[in-house]
This record gives structure tokens, sequence and C-alpha cells, in this order.
């Protein structure tokens, strides 16, 4: 039975493993952490078929590795793994910034493994909620490979990712990380620049009795694990910085636009459309990615794996 190995197993992670799993792919699925009681409550979900605390044991023999760590511990792994990992394998991951790991796993794989980086879009669930084989069905995938990433590995994590329900959206690193500083980034900081106002105000004991659902909702990224933030900010500030200097400009356009009704209203109604243009719950645009066939996806990647990759040797 050929293996896959998933590097990380918090939320993402244990969810492509109970998703492989439910998919039935005649594969074994081998979950690695350094927490190893997080692993083991994986396997005991039914994600992994085995976890490995040691990282060459959790390598061995795999045809397909999933990074699902933070980004922050990435570049450092992609170092500590080349040379344990199978001549010939595949590697994707599932970070949020696509031209950094993209950069490191270049450097860090060249001629040992082919790199496809990956990006599940699953921003708006409860990741405080227990890991589910559904979370990745209908939600867009983006798929970002490597300048030297071979058409097989390409085709084989396309495959994958339709087995877990998404939809592969091919992206340019950097055209990538420029929406990604927009619709995620941005958001983060405004979270907490919006916390950091209100909190600064001295009656704030009294004021956030008063806040309701649309200060909850804006605010639940100040919730996030700083360290990282900081780190993908770090990784990904020159995008991120072009996005702050167009929202300055924007939020100056409508203190401007205070003293004027019917400007401001206009400012409102442009923004409602841009919005209610955007799609419905987890349903990406039907113009990104033509529908999965998700029982040929499937058979293709049991397929593959029976007899591509997943039947290889070792070199000697």
């Amino acid at each position: 039975m050929s293996r896959i190995t998933i590097l990380g197993t918090g939320y993402i992670g244990t969810s492509i493993g109970l998703a492989l799993k439910a998919s039935k792919v005649n594969v074994e699925v081998i979950g690695h952490d350094r927490d190893l009681n997080r692993a083991s409550e994986g396997r005991k979900r039914g994600a992994f078929d085995k976890v490995e605390w040691n990282l060459p044991a959790a390598l061995e023999k795999a045809s397909l590795v999933i990074v699902a760590t933070p980004l922050g511990a990435m570049e450092k792994l992609f170092s500590q793994m080349v040379d344990f990992l199978e001549p010939g394998c595949i590697v994707t991951d599932t970070a949020s910034l696509k031209g950094a790991t993209l950069e490191w796993a270049t450097t860090a794989f060249a001629g040992r493994a082919s790199f496809v980086g990956g990006h599940p879009i699953v921003d708006g669930v409860d990741r405080r909620a227990a890991p589910t084989a559904n979370l990745f069905q209908d939600r867009t995938y983006c798929v970002v490979a490597a300048a030297n990433a071979s058409e097989q590995a390409v085709d084989q994590v396309v495959r994958f990712v339709q087995t877990l329900g998404a939809k592969p959206l091919f992206i340019d690193p950097t055209e990538h990380d420029s929406h990604v500083a927009v619709t995620g980034q941005l958001p983060q900081l405004l979270a907490a620049a919006l916390v950091r106002v209100a909190g600064a105000s001295a009656s704030w004991r009294d004021g956030q009795r008063l806040s309701g659902p649309a200060f909850a909702t804006l605010t639940s990224a100040a919730l996030e694990d700083p360290s990282e933030l900081s780190r993908q900010f770090q990784v990904n500030r020159e995008s991120l910085r072009r996005s702050l200097v167009a929202l300055q400009d924007e939020l100056r356009e409508l203190a401007d636009a205070l003293d004027d009704p019917e400007r401001f209203v206009a400012a409102l109604t442009a923004a409602q459309e841009i919005r209610a243009a955007l799609p419905t719950g987890t349903e990406p645009a039907s113009e990104l990615s033509p529908p999965t066939d998700l029982p040929r996806a499937r058979e293709q990647f049991s397929s593959w794996f029976l007899g591509g990759l997943g039947g290889r040797r070792p070199k000697k």
C-alpha cells in the first residue's frame, strides 16, 4: 500500500486526513506532529492509520507529503525533511502565502522532490470546532507549482485536491499573495486596529456592553496567534504595505465625504454592489474552475498511487 504523510495534525492537517479516509482511496495515511497527543487525537478520529513522532520515520516510503504546519515553521522544516524524502516524491503545503514557500521549497528540495504549493480557502470556519472530512467540499483550493515541478507532480496534486472535494484554482504566486494581503491580512490588521481604538476609550468598560454581532464578527481575527500573524505579515509585507496605503486613501475619501451625503451614499452603494456580487456560501465563482467529478477524481488518485509514483522504489 502506498503512503501519504501529513506533517502537522492541527485543524487543517487532520481534516485532510479525514477527507482522504472518507474518499476510500487505497493509501496509508501517516500523521506527524511535534505534539504527539494532538497527532494521537487525530488518529482516534480516524484521520490517520498511524502517527509517527520521528520525522524520518514519518517520511519513509511516502510518495506524497503534505506540510500543514504554520507558515512560521515551514522554512526550517523544509530543510530538516529534505534528506529523508523518497527520491522523486511530491511535496505540497497548505500555507496561506505562496511566494515565500515556493522560494524555500525550491532551495530545499532541488533535485530531490517536486514541490507544488497549495492553499485551501477555508476562511470563515470556526477552527476551534472539531476537524471534519467535509471541510474542503466545494471550496476553492489554490494550486501554485514551483518552476521545476514535474507535470506529473502538478497533475497529482490537482487530483489530490479534487479527492478532498475542493475545486483547484491555478494562480500566480505574486497575484495570490497580493489578493491574500487584501482579503485575508488586511481584515486581520483592521480587527487589531478596531479593538485598539475601542479599548483605548476611557469608558470602554461600559462601551463593550454595547458591542454587538457586527463588532464581534469584525474583530474575531484579533484572537489569532500574534506571533504567527506577525510572521505572515513580515513575509508578505510589500503587498500588505500597498494594501494598507490603498485602505488609508479609501478611509480618507470616506471621511471627506461625511459632509456630502450624496457622495457618501454613492460610496456606500458602490461598496454594497461589489460585496453583493461575491459568491455566496462556500461555492467559488463558476468561471474560476470547472465542476469536479469526485468519483472520477478519486479513481484517478487511487490508480496513480497504485500504478504510478506510489509503486516506485527509492533509488539505490
